[in-house]
């Protein structure tokens, strides 16, 4: 066990951070001596962590330690795009929207997961999605006055957004909360091994001082878990190797939106004391990203603009070639058709009208910071971005039609919210960006880890968010990780009370 815990160990080291060698350890399963104990450990800051933490902290478990390897709180949800699916939100029903539903949403998940999804969950984490909203507001997270709009793959307007237009405006009150509870946050801790007795953990060796992505910083603390420990370290684009190993089919050349440290350490941990791992190879593509702009970015943002009033053209054809309001997966896999000769990328583009969206941010920023320009005419476009201009003048007056009759024949697009394309535009290129993972650890409604030896839960371990996996199937909706992570904690932390 100990020597494959430590090659595990060493692929995610090797992706991380380029490291020629691990240090060396020896197996610790002396559950006898501690530096320190607390009642619940989790490993992880960004939702669906703070949530837990909040959550078991609330519920009286007593003391809450929470550790990130990283320099700062949040993880990859400090840097999304704050996008929330509630079903009855309160702004859905004051824009009298009433016919929506836990069932509704799920219903658009199922189709969303090929027939991969896991519909139990999925319904339990719908039904609790109020719950997580009102969370929100009760730490003090600001939604967007009026914001409620239908993204991708949905089938109602469900998503709210935060303030700011990022997640960050969650983690912030999540921490702050937290902190006024007591719970105790460290930052630069990275967790070396999982301490166990047999099929139950008794806590973790941590590096405690850690500095990304160096093994030899910081020094080695043993700290017990009484009660649990809860595993929200997030997922591993940025481990290159394990993606690579994993679905060698997703173009290695793609930029991603995770920050450098979402490598999955502790989810190759977890797996290297049986816990059972699912759907590791469906990694999800961000259809939003932008070639002009590294990480997440603003592209996101302006896309919520682009896809629901304008059209994604090719710059080989000039023509339509997907229904721009589809689901990422539909979305991604139609933009990545677009290649030269060479298989090198032709960067589609997509394009709205300014006017009316001169003063909006998304706008602003995108056209401050370079990765969207503003163009005068369908002449300009086609000049700057080489497409063939007559072609380009067809796509449009047809798709002008289309918006005007309110159907699209050619994709089948739902066009309430198209606009009558007249200039001037705003033009951005996209590219799609590694995303998210949908596998992970297998938990059960529960939240506890799964060991695929026994097929039984793993005493005292849980995950929650995108570590785990097996909920969404092979395409997760926009909106929805924000939705998981935030409901999951609160699962957790139930679960945490029935089992201590």
């Amino acid at each position: 066990m100990s020597s494959r815990r430590s090659f595990l160990k060493l692929s995610a080291s090797v992706a991380a951070g380029g490291l020629t060698a691990m240090p060396a350890f020896a197996a610790c399963n002396d559950t006898t001596s501690w530096d320190e104990e607390v009642d619940v450990i989790v490993i992880g800051s960004g939702f669906a962590g703070l949530s837990a933490a909040y959550n078991a902290h609330k519920n009286g478990l007593g003391k809450v330690l929470v550790l990130e390897k990283m320099q700062v709180i949040g993880g990859n949800s400090a840097i999304n795009g704050g996008w929330f699916a509630v079903p009855k939100n309160p702004i859905q029903l004051a824009q009298g929207i009433h016919d929506d539903s836990p069932a509704e949403l799920v219903k658009d998940q199922i189709i969303s997961g090929r027939g991969m999804a896991n519909v139990e969950a999925l319904t339990q984490i719908a039904e609790h999605a109020l719950d997580a909203y009102h969370q929100c507001i009760d730490t003090g997270v600001e939604f967007r006055e009026g914001f409620n709009i239908q993204v991708g793959g949905h089938n109602k307007a469900r998503a709210i957004r935060t303030k700011h237009g990022v997640g960050g405006d969650i983690t912030t009150k999540l921490y702050e909360a937290g902190v006024k509870m007591g719970i105790e946050y460290r930052l630069q801790n990275y967790v070396e091994q999982f301490v166990m007795d047999g099929q139950e953990i008794q806590g973790l060796v941590v590096r405690h001082g850690y500095r990304f992505p160096d093994q030899k910083t910081g020094s080695l603390r043993r700290i017990k878990a009484r009660k649990g420990v809860v595993l929200a370290s997030g997922g591993f684009t940025r481990n290159m190797e394990l993606r690579a190993a994993v679905d060698p089919s997703l173009d290695p050349t793609l930029d991603g939106t995770n920050h450098k440290g979402a490598t999955g350490e502790v989810m190759l941990e977890a797996m290297a004391h049986g816990a059972l791992p699912v759907h590791l190879n469906m990694i999800q593509t961000g259809h939003w990203g932008s070639p002009d702009e590294g990480g997440f970015g603003w592209s996101n943002a302006l896309l919520s603009i682009g896809w629901h009033q304008g059209i994604s053209v090719s710059v080989l054809s000039g023509k339509r070639y997907m229904d721009e309001r589809a689901d990422r997966l539909t979305c991604s896999t139609a933009i990545m058709k677009n290649r030269y000769q060479d298989g090198s990328p032709a960067y589609p583009i997509v394009f709205f009208n300014h006017a009316p969206y001169a003063k909006d941010e998304r706008v602003t920023r995108a056209l401050r910071d370079k990765m969207a320009w503003k163009v005068d005419s369908l002449e300009g476009i086609a000049k700057q971005f080489n497409l063939p201009l007559a072609e380009l003048k067809n796509t449009v007056a047809r798709y002008n039609k289309h918006v005007e009759a309110r159907q699209d024949p050619d994709f089948g697009r739902k066009m309430d919210t198209a606009e009558v394309l007249t200039g001037p535009f705003v033009v951005s290129r996209i590219w799609p960006k590694v995303h998210y993972c949908m596998g992970g650890l297998k938990t059960d409604l529960d939240g506890r880890v799964v060991d695929g030896r026994t097929m039984k839960p793993i005493r005292k371990m849980y995950a929650a968010g995108e570590v785990t996996g097996g909920v969404h199937g092979h395409a997760r909706l926009s909106s929805t990780s924000c939705l998981e992570c935030l409901v999951n904690g609160i699962i957790v932390g139930k679960t945490l009370v029935a089992d201590a």
